[in-house]
């Protein structure tokens, strides 16, 4: 009982550790240069970016239907002329 205790603890320090680490660093060109912004106009940068949907609420990055939706320009026969292609070519491994 108490071995299975001590690998619940390891595992959940271990978990924790490999995630401490996942912090996004910043690029240089990434960071803004310009210092003489006042503090109304960074908070009115900061709510015209929340109401056009560039901020990120929370852990979930959820993209709007318009930055995810595309338009194939490959027609349902080029797709199947090149599964064919490929099958008999062996590129497709199929089974065990």
């Amino acid at each position: 009982m108490f071995a299975i205790r001590t690998m619940g603890v390891v595992i959940a320090l271990s978990t924790t550790a490999a995630f401490a680490g996942d912090q996004t660093q910043l690029r240089a060109d990434e960071l803004s240069r310009n210092f003489d912004l006042t503090r109304a106009q960074v908070i009115a940068d900061f709510q015209a970016a929340r109401a056009a949907g560039q901020i990120v609420q929370g852990d979930a990055v959820v993209l709007r239907p318009d930055e995810t939706s595309t338009q194939s320009t490959v027609t349902r026969a080029a797709v199947i002329a090149d599964y064919q292609a490929a099958r008999e070519a062996g590129l497709i491994v199929s089974g065990d």
